[in-house]
């Protein structure tokens, strides 16, 4: 092809908002989309059945055991006197005998512990409940054990300084005696299900019968042994707010007005779940928007840490253009990045490159990618599906990443169902690896799409569009990020010098992996720990967030806007920044929308809801395929990947091992296979959700329009998703073939239908 122009700023090639231009002839999709989202919508309201309200309470049992309750045993509400949780009372209690630690390490963190569980029985309504409903109970009992055991707690006392004793906190690696079936001697619970009143409200309470002359805390107190809570069991209308905000956003092309939709009829279902009437919910659920949902959000230290990186961010890019640092980092990558394809080469290999954190790697490699892929009239679209569909991916099965321990923690507490401590989350997240299909076969398939510069779908029609006419943007697309700032050219009087874009990238870097070390506690870690797999991760998990990106940030745009002096314009300093900045409260609004939603999905239980949709009662075969389709609505519907490992996961392992014991596929292949269905499923739905705030991060930093972005990666991400079903997990439970072969097709299924479907885009002339 023959490149356009060296500065890149030919307004004859690029034509970043295609305002003054007329919209584009709609495609039949396109025309119907508004009755496709009206029939979602129609369909949550329809009378349809979901889980049994019976199943739905005895799920509930695994978040009331660690959770803190009042002395009156009901959930504690932060007001008033607390105690430890029950979990911590059973925990505490003669039934748990706990190993003390080996003589060579007496400091070790994680104790095993044995419980032994007798009877379990249920009530609704005073009626016994069925047998599949107490099996159900009795899992999520266990379940929510093994969580208040890897939380920690005090297994024994020692001398402090001034003489008083100090409580000895530990980690429990929790084997339970009686898991599936009553163990003689053991703990007898009772659950009760009851109290209905006229909204539906119900009163869940869960006994312990511990003998009142046992164990006492620290303050010679006798351990209660009942926690209690009200609770209304969620229903379809939970599915509400996620689907009209995503539908809206679908069909209207609005996605701030969507959304804040979205969480209007969510807080409107959450005032009505109190007991209210919805002629009488409306008032309430309008004002909560505000003062409940948008000041927890705005008030949130963490969500304020990530508004401020997003910040200082681009105001390091802005500068970094302004003092022509990242015209010296073009003139570098054009050396090897001389056209669309190369250029599209280069943000991968960039976005593998930078594998520790999502956000880092969604904000640092669409913000500094997005002048070159303008130069080469590569689409805004195509560079948010490269920069969105490697950041994630490359996060979730990288072993040194923020992601690693906190993937470990949702299972690692129910590995003693599976006959393995706790200890072992990490030998179990690497043999998931290999089965990680999803995550490897996206990776695979961005890069072939960049290497052979083919297209198919909405993806391709964007590219001909691109390469054609030098719109990078749809005519008449709205980007997260102004023409202006995205057409910031460096100043006049400077010279290009990569060295002024370098050194913030990696000061912003530096810095961020340093803070994450500081906050992980390396420094304080013998070096024995800390240098092996377990340490390094720890470290990430323990260090990670939203804070130590922001400090990277801002020391990325102190450095940047150092480097603006050194050029002699330090005058230019706050307007290169601002320039990026100022228009940027859409974004912002849509990313706190986005917040929100998941907030009133969680105040409705709407990913248990959907939870309690699949039966327990499938072919073995057939789960890890089955968990994929579920952890992929639970996230498309939440927008949140994490949140959707952390309620799916505890939930999986003791499954999953039982049915692959009775099975020919054998325990510890199916829970492996399943676990990393559960990882797969929560990144591809997130892939797929304009909720999501990785895909906000990502339209935010390509300046690309969120719905297109959202629309032109969904089929690429349901593409890979299939393949990594018929090729991948179906293979691999039903004919039993290895991982690597399964990779292997799965890679030749990729290569033909990119060769055999997508087609180049024209050159552009």
């Amino acid at each position: 092809m023959t490149p356009p122009p060296s500065d890149g700023h030919d307004p004859s090639l690029v034509q970043h908002t295609g305002h003054a231009h007329r919209e584009e002839p709609r495609s039949p999709l396109a025309r119907f989309a508004p009755l496709l989202a009206l029939l979602l919508v129609v369909l949550v309201a329809l009378p349809w059945g979901g889980g049994s309200t019976e199943r739905l309470g005895a799920l509930e049992i695994a978040a009331i055991l660690p959770a803190e309750r009042d002395l009156a045993g009901n959930l504690a509400t932060g007001d008033g006197p607390t105690a430890a949780s029950l979990g911590a009372a059973i925990l505490g209690s003669r039934f748990v005998t706990v190993a003390p630690p080996p003589p060579d390490d007496p400091e070790r963190r994680t104790l095993d512990a044995t419980l032994v569980l007798g009877d379990l029985s249920m009530t609704i309504d005073g009626v016994a409940a069925d047998a599949e409903t107490v099996v159900t109970a009795r899992r999520a009992f266990v379940q929510g054990l093994r969580t208040a055991a890897e939380a920690g707690v005090v297994v024994g006392f020692a001398a402090g300084p001034d003489g008083e004793p100090v409580a000895i906190e530990r980690a429990l690696s929790l084997t339970v005696d009686g898991e599936r079936a009553p163990a003689t001697g053991g703990l007898d619970v009772r659950v009760r299900l009851g109290g209905r009143d006229d909204s539906g409200g119900r009163r869940i309470e869960v006994e312990a019968l511990l003998e009142r002359d046992g164990p006492t805390r620290g303050d010679g107190d006798a351990v209660p042994a009942i926690a209690g809570t009200d609770w209304r069991a969620p229903n379809r209308f939970s599915l509400l707010p996620p689907v009209l905000a995503i539908a809206l956003a679908i069909a209207t092309r609005r996605p701030l007005v969507s959304l804040f939709s979205g969480v209007l009829v969510g807080a409107i279902l959450v005032a009505m779940r109190g007991g209210l009437g919805l002629g009488g919910a409306i008032l309430p659920g309008v004002v909560d928007v505000p003062t409940v949902y948008f000041w927890s959000r705005f008030s949130s230290l963490n969500d304020i840490y990530i508004i401020l990186f997003v910040v200082f961010m681009l105001a390091m890019v802005g500068n970094a253009v302004t003092n022509g640092g990242i015209a010296g980092i073009m003139q570098i990558l054009s050396k090897k990045a001389k056209d669309a394809r190369s250029t599209q080469v280069a943000t991968w290999l960039t976005g593998l490159a930078v594998f520790f954190d999502d956000y880092a790697n969604t904000v640092l490699v669409g913000s500094t990618m997005r002048p070159l892929s303008d130069r080469f009239r590569v689409a805004r679209e195509k560079l948010a599906y490269i920069v969105d569909s490697t950041a994630a991916p490359v996060a979730g099965i990288s072993i040194f990443s923020t992601w690693i321990a906190f993937e470990v923690s949702t299972f690692s507490s129910q590995l003693p169902a599976a006959g393995l401590t706790t200890g072992q989350g990490y030998e179990v997240f690497i043999q998931t690896l290999p089965v990680r299909f999803y995550c490897i076969f996206t990776l695979v398939f961005v890069a072939l799409i960049a290497f052979s510069g083919r297209d198919f779908g909405p993806m391709a029609k964007a590219e001909r569009r691109a390469r054609r006419t030098g719109q990078v943007l749809r005519p008449g697309a709205t980007p997260l990020v102004s023409k202006e700032s995205t057409e910031t050219e460096m100043h006049a009087a400077v010279s290009p010098a990569a060295w002024r874009a370098l050194v913030p990238l990696a000061g912003f870097i530096g810095t961020t992996l340093f803070m994450i070390a500081w906050g992980g506690g390396a420094f304080a870690m013998p070096a024995a720990e800390l240098f092996t797999i377990e340490g390094v991760t720890q470290v990430l998990y323990d260090g990670s967030g939203n804070q130590p990106l922001m400090i990277g940030g801002l020391v990325g745009f102190v450095l940047a806007a150092l480097g603006t002096a050194q050029a002699g314009i330090a005058g230019e300093i706050p307007a290169a920044a601002w320039r990026t900045l100022k228009s940027m409260g859409v974004a912002f609004g849509i990313l706190y929308s986005a917040w929100m939603v998941s907030d009133v999905c969680g105040e409705l239980g709407t990913a248990n809801f959907l939870t309690a949709l699949v039966s327990d009662a499938i072919a073995p075969g057939m789960l890890p395929v089955v968990l994929l389709v579920l952890a992929g609505f639970v996230a498309f519907a939440t927008g949140s990947s994490w949140s959707t490992m952390g309620i799916l996961l505890p939930m999986v392992v003791g499954v999953s091992f039982q049915l692959g014991e009775a099975s020919g596929i054998g325990g510890m292949a199916l829970m492996v296979l399943s676990i990393g269905a559960v990882l797969e499923g929560a990144i591809f739905g997130d892939h797929c959700s304009p909720i999501s705030d990785t895909t906000v991060l990502s339209s935010i930093a390509s300046a690309s329009d969120h719905i297109d972005h959202v629309r032109t990666q969904a089929p690429y991400a349901v593409t890979t998703m299939f393949v990594a079903i018929g090729v991948g997990y179906l293979p691999s439970t039903y004919l039993g073939w290895p991982p690597l072969v399964c990779l292997g097709l799965g890679v030749a299924a990729l290569v033909a239908i990119v060769f055999g479907v997508g087609r180049r885009s024209e050159p552009a002339t």
